[in-house]
């Protein structure tokens, strides 16, 4: 027993290292980028200043936008892991976050016409490279540019629809009243986590003032829902005994 309680703390101290070498390596390239990978920090800058090619009045593209992230909330929605209640609450706080994003995308960027107002274009930060395109591409009509970091953006926003995806049919696949395998065996919660990555993909992508404001209230919404989920399970869930190992063994998000 022992012997197991000791490797567990020995797993978590060196995950917790490599967390804090990467959160070394991240805030280096956030705040003064690198020879090969261009400041974010910059990449800020120059969405609040009003400097970043806006697509304006392409409201199909707002609708079409719309639907197809609202849709790809609704497995989880349905709650085929434990029957909690998540569309109640988490649905609206996303669908509010879905609407307002794709509005400020592709129809009106009134958060960017308010902080360039206050924020000068052309010197300081503002002046870093990276802005140029590394991909352009058509799309109904509109031309698309991805800069350097809105296709890290993208790149993350996939990986969390990918988690989404596999833990939904994980659980879709089984009649398991605790599922530990798969995703489940390295996260508790890999859905939550998928949509986490995948609103901080979005907040890299589209870094505004929206973006910046809703992203933190929605980590910390569903790092909330995913206590109550527990405490909702462990009131009924058959072998409760499991369950608390199951918690002790696997962390929570990574």
């Amino acid at each position: 027993m022992q012997t197991a309680v000791l490797d567990r703390f020995e797993v978590a101290l060196t995950r917790r290292r490599l967390v804090a070498g990467l959160v070394l390596a991240v805030l280096v390239v956030v705040v003064e980028g690198t020879p090969l990978l261009p400041s974010f920090a910059g990449h800020v800058w120059y969405f609040l200043s009003n400097q970043a090619n806006v697509i304006q009045g392409r409201w199909d593209l707002v609708a079409l936008n719309v639907g197809v992230f609202l849709a790809f909330a609704i497995p989880l929605a349905a709650g085929f892991r434990w029957r909690v209640n998540w569309q109640s609450a988490s649905l609206g706080v996303y669908a509010a976050f879905v609407v307002s994003l794709f509005v400020e995308m592709y129809g009106v960027p009134l958060t960017m016409y308010v902080t360039s107002a206050a924020i000068p274009t052309g010197a300081g930060i503002g002046a870093a490279g990276g802005q140029e395109a590394l991909f352009t591409f058509t799309f109904l009509g509109q031309d698309m540019q991805l800069t350097f970091w809105k296709t890290v953006g993208a790149l993350i926003i996939v990986l969390g629809a990918v988690l989404i995806a596999v833990g939904w049919a994980t659980l879709y696949r089984t009649d398991e009243e605790l599922v530990t395998d798969g995703l489940y065996a390295y996260s508790r919660h890999p859905q939550y986590l998928g949509f986490l990555l995948f609103l901080f993909g979005w907040f890299v992508h589209w870094p505004s003032l929206l973006t910046m404001a809703m992203f933190p209230v929605l980590a910390y919404f569903y790092y909330r829902l995913s206590k109550i989920e527990e405490q909702e399970v462990m009131e009924t869930i058959a072998d409760e005994q499991a369950y608390r190992e199951y918690i002790e063994r696997t962390p929570r998000f990574l």
